[in-house]
């Protein structure tokens, strides 16, 4: 096996397992509920240090990956990541439940700047390889809420998070006993980025791309904690569909219902994905970027309008733009940030992509409680138009550049 499909494949079940486990507390959120004994919005809560250290700790795992090499810290996010799944599956107080799920966020969130740097410095077809590794984080995406809603009904929520904990320990010994070169390719140990006119000029740019990261990354976390609670209660077709063929009256048939609708929203992610990977290698980076997020306004918008099949649709179009940006906005950060601080500028971005994007917990539920569910796609909605407008300041600071992948 030639040493670059090693790291795609790697870095590729790393980033499944992350998304995993992003997803499948939000699609276990109304279980949770029933038995834990309390309400959705405080059950969500207990998320909130999971996706805080999400991105938190990126940034000191992207300068660890620096030092030390990223197939290491790939390995210890593997094994750090399987502990917690496995406290998670034997716990069953909410304090508990939230601390071992931060030290599966702790953990795993090493997979996004060791990764992406793993493949910027070491794959050749570099917009393809984000777009593959973008992929496995929607196949996570997709079977999550799937497998998790199924285990649920089969044999309750803890076997879920078991299932999960065992994955992640093979895989770390498995990519343990791998042999892997990390020397980067050539022309991969320089900038390829042309300098600005000046530093000010430079730091006005990156700052800039960062915080339109942010924003984007605020959106995507409302989406992953609303989608599959959402769809249970505004979709409700697949479940009532499931009551009419005389499937027992199971009271998780709903949850695996809009588990399973939620799966195949993410289905349609995994298409946008490798378009835009495709298309990173193909085109202008900036101007890609810009086109993705325009069109994914009104479907976004969609969901907040529509219910049942209509609003599967949206959502199912929405995540095919919105997931189609991943491997055109990695390109970007990899051309921004210098060779020898490349999983360090991924662990900044995820800093801000899961970090600042936590806050959608809290968002969320204060959303729906103040004004109703669909209030929350109308602000998911206002925020992508903020992006768009950025992106616009963004490519008038940088006129005269291209933004190429080599």
């Amino acid at each position: 096996m030639s040493n670059e499909r090693k790291i795609v494949i790697y870095t590729c079940w790393a980033h499944s397992l992350f998304h995993c486990f992003e997803v499948t507390f939000p699609a276990l959120a109304i279980p949770l509920t029933l038995a834990l004994g309390m309400d959705l919005t405080a059950v969500l809560a207990l998320g909130f240090p999971m996706y805080l250290l999400f991105g938190l700790c990126s940034l000191p795992w992207g300068i660890a990956a620096d030092r030390f090499g990223n197939r290491r810290i790939l390995v210890l996010a593997l094994f750090g990541s399987a502990c917690g799944a496995l406290w998670t599956a034997l716990t069953d107080s909410p304090v508990a439940i939230a601390a071992s799920l931060a030290v599966t966020g702790a953990f795993i969130s090493a997979s996004h700047p060791a990764g992406m740097g793993f493949i910027t410095g070491g794959v050749k077809n570099r917009g393809s390889a984000l777009g593959i590794n973008a992929v496995a984080g929607s196949v996570g995406l997709v079977a999550a809420p799937f497998l998790a809603g199924l285990l649920n009904w089969l044999s309750g929520w803890r076997a879920v998070y078991a299932v999960l904990g065992l994955a992640a320990l093979l895989g770390g010994i498995a990519l343990a006993m791998a042999r892997i070169d990390e020397t980067p390719l050539p022309g991969r140990d320089r900038s390829e980025l042309p300098p600005a006119k000046n530093r000010n000029a430079a730091l006005r740019r990156l700052l800039l791309f960062f915080w339109i990261v942010t924003l984007g990354g605020l959106a995507y976390r409302i989406n992953i904690v609303s989608l599959p609670a959402y769809l249970e209660y505004h979709a409700p077709f697949l479940s009532n569909f499931l009551r009419s063929i005389h499937l027992p009256d199971h009271p998780a048939t709903a949850t695996f219902a809009a588990a399973a609708l939620t799966s195949l929203v993410y289905v349609a992610g995994i298409f946008g994905q490798l378009t835009g990977g495709r298309m990173a290698d193909r085109h202008e980076l900036r101007k890609i970027y810009l086109l993705f997020n325009i069109v994914s306004i009104p479907f976004v918008l969609g969901m907040a309008m529509f219910q049942e099949q209509p609003l599967f649709l949206a959502a199912c179009l929405y995540v095919f733009f919105a997931l189609g940006i991943q491997p055109i906005e990695n390109s970007l950060i990899g051309l921004f940030t210098p060779p020898a601080w490349r999983s360090t500028g991924f662990g900044i971005a995820a800093v801000l992509i899961f970090g600042v994007g936590s806050a959608a917990v809290y968002l969320v539920g204060a959303l729906k409680d103040s004004w109703g569910f669909p209030s929350v796609y109308w602000a998911a909605g206002g925020l992508m138009g903020l992006i768009v407008l950025h992106i616009l300041l963004l490519i008038r600071w940088t006129r005269g550049t291209s933004f190429r992948n080599l």
